[in-house]
């Protein structure tokens, strides 16, 4: 997805919002982009380089190694060892030797348009026309010097560099607006030009902060047998500035993200906390609000799996009683409507409540691969859900500023379904695709509004926990007829381990589909958590018909495809530690749920592109890719990676 909505009318330009085309991205990177002229440290071309070189930088490494030797010693009082490396059933830790490293850098992955995030900045005064993000991923390159061939890859950690963007004349952001209005176009050499040239150009921008997301922690799916596996993220962000080596960086408070702790120990603070809740109903109620400074954050930490049911992932819900805000009138709210659906909106509204719902592996924005990718280990779409959601009502908000009229301001949750922007008409949510998140029962009638399930699903709540105010299901087909290969197959609950979200518990209480119990072409068998695919996952094998891809024939796009399936041998190799190896060995075929960049994957899932070499990869299902269980892509785990350190050939 290069254009975004931008390629939808021939010879008229609309709104750029985005640019993931890896093409583009490097032609910028050589025009000034790349994260080493953004810190100011020349032409550093590893994370070695940027550690020796960059005083900002080695701000960041340093509070990642912090907190990551925190969280490692909490974990370990609490009996959950971490080993960087290793090839046994337990926690992995990331490797901090990667922010150091003469084979990884980070990669540009996108440049974002966030002209939409000017109502965020007037909260605290700013004047200014929103923000550009340019976001970049860790990867490595190298000629492995005792395998004899080049091996390289992405790790599920990004830094995101955010550009506060300057008024025109009187204040007006009309013609920043208009600067995203580039025609439709396909040389990657021509847009990077127009981009540098203009929503890019130095002069209109600069940086205001350095936004971290990063894999920290993961449990796999042999130690986490129920959940089927774990991961932690952190999240931090680092404040721009001026000193006399140049540019500085320094923590500061997350938007919207309340810290707990403090929270929970400081009577009188929480009490604030909720005075502030209760004096801005309608702000949060509409989504944009700013929680003053002295409730936030300077770190936190999500979690998944099943992350949107998590309480780690609801600070809100954890740090105020739903009892401190009765008595509100919800009467003119547009999306709240009782206490509970209040918290829901902002637990959505911090930092690990929007990276853990609606996200894909707590990410929204991830990238596509280059061709140096292995071919098993590529995606196929690279943004989230969330982030896909968000294109239509950003798009609505740029053409009305680009036209000088007024934009629609409310902004839906992270778990809404798209919905249709037209200028001056309400929106109205498309029905939810299959898998996707919906509202169930007792929690619909907590919203004002919500949405349904696309027709033949039916909204089924997967996870139970007691702890989290407001559940969401998944539209699934509850007719065995018209299962699929990847529909979920199994219902749980999670037990809750408030303060230590590592020590979770999730318990099986449930199977509603799938219930073949061998292997066959036509029934449908539930495959266990354990082999690392969470709320089970229907599945039958590839008949030779599915392996021709000839249920795409005359425009038809079938719910499963005959993608890849790990396999004995996969699962074997990956506790070797030799995650090329086990790339080689993953040839089995198997049914996995559809997806494309329109239509995703559940939650804990993500799009895997289908290699080249699979006859009909590149013709009859190019634009199609397969379901797989998120940690299944080695480039969105921190372990099974080559030595940070490794030599080159």
């Amino acid at each position: 997805m290069l254009l975004w909505l931008a390629s939808t009318a021939v010879g008229a330009a609309e709104p750029l919002l985005d640019v993931q085309d890896v093409v583009t991205l490097r032609r910028l990177e050589t025009a000034g982009y790349a994260l080493a002229d953004v810190l100011n440290a020349g032409g550093a071309d590893s994370t070695a380089a940027l550690a020796r070189d960059s005083a900002a930088f080695r701000t960041i490494a340093s509070h990642v190694g912090e907190d990551v030797s925190v969280l490692r010693a909490e974990m370990l009082a609490n009996g959950r060892k971490l080993y960087e490396v290793t090839d046994g059933n337990v926690g992995r830790v990331i490797d901090l030797r990667w922010l150091r490293s003469p084979i990884a850098r980070f990669q540009l992955t996108a440049v974002v348009n966030r002209l939409d995030r000017q109502d965020f900045a007037a909260l605290s005064g700013e004047a200014g026309c929103g923000e550009v993000r340019l976001i970049y991923r860790l990867a490595y390159a190298f000629d492995d010097a005792k395998l004899k061939r080049r091996l390289a890859s992405r790790l599920p950690f990004t830094l995101n560099a955010v550009f506060s963007v300057g008024a025109g004349e009187g204040g007006s952001c009309r013609k920043a607006a208009q600067a995203w209005l580039i025609e439709p176009g396909s040389d990657p050499a021509v847009l990077a030009r127009q981009l540098a040239s203009g929503p890019l150009a130095k002069e209109r921008i600069s940086l205001k902060q350095v936004e971290v997301n990063a894999q920290i922690v993961r449990f796999p799916s042999g130690m986490e047998t129920e959940f089927g596996g774990q991961a932690a993220y952190l999240q931090r962000v680092f404040a721009a500035g001026r000193g006399e080596g140049g540019l500085t960086l320094k923590p500061k408070p997350l938007e919207n993200t309340p810290d707990v702790a403090r929270l929970k120990s400081d009577a009188a603070l929480r009490q604030g906390l909720i005075d502030y809740v209760r004096a801005n109903l309608p702000a949060i109620d509409g989504g944009v609000y700013q929680v003053p400074e002295r409730f936030l954050a300077t770190k936190a930490i999500s979690y998944s799996t099943f992350g949107s049911a998590r309480l780690a992932n609801h600070p809100f819900t954890e740090a105020v009683p739903v009892t401190a805000l009765t008595g509100l009138d919800f009467g003119a709210t547009r999306l709240v409507r009782n206490e509970r659906a209040l918290l829901e909106r902002l637990d959505n509204g911090s930092c690990m409540g929007c990276h853990q719902a609606g996200a894909t592996a707590g990410f929204h924005m991830f990238g596509l691969d280059d061709g140096s990718t292995s071919a098993l280990n590529r995606i196929k779409t690279g943004i989230s859900p969330h982030f896909y959601a968000e294109g239509f009502r950003r798009a609505a908000y740029v053409a009305a500023v680009a036209a000088g009229t007024e934009p629609e301001r409310y902004r839906p949750p992270s778990f809404a379904s798209p919905a249709n922007w037209q200028a001056e008409r309400p929106f109205t949510y498309m029905p939810a695709a299959l898998t996707m998140p919906c509202l169930t029962g007792e929690s619909a009638k907590a919203f004002g509004e919500s949405w349904a399930c696309a027709a033949g699903s039916v909204c089924k709540p997967l996870v139970e926990s007691k702890a989290v105010g407001i559940e969401l299901g998944q539209c699934v087909r509850l007719d065995e007829a018209r299962n699929f290969s990847g529909q979920p197959c199994l219902t749980g609950a999670i037990t809750t381990a408030v303060g230590k979200p590592y020590l979770d518990r999730y318990r099986k209480t449930g199977q509603f589909g799938a219930f073949a119990t061998g292997f066959s072409q036509t029934a449908f068998n539930c495959r266990p958590a354990k082999i690392g695919v969470p709320a089970g996952m229907a599945y039958r094998q590839c008949t030779p018909a599915d392996r021709t891809f000839a249920g795409f024939a005359n425009g038809k796009v079938p719910d499963e495809i005959c993608g890849l399936a790990g396999g004995k041998a996969f699962d074997d190799c990956v506790a070797t530690n030799r995650f090329d190896d086990c790339l080689s060995k993953a040839v089995t075929r198997g049914n996995r749920g559809t997806c494309s960049a329109t239509s995703f994957c559940r939650e804990d899932y993500m799009c895997q592109a289908i290699p080249d070499d699979v006859p009909g990869a590149t013709t009859t299902v190019k634009d199609y890719g397969f379901c797989s269980p998120t940690y299944f892509l080695f480039q969105m785990r921190i372990d099974g990676h080559p030595d940070p350190q490794a030599a080159r050939l």
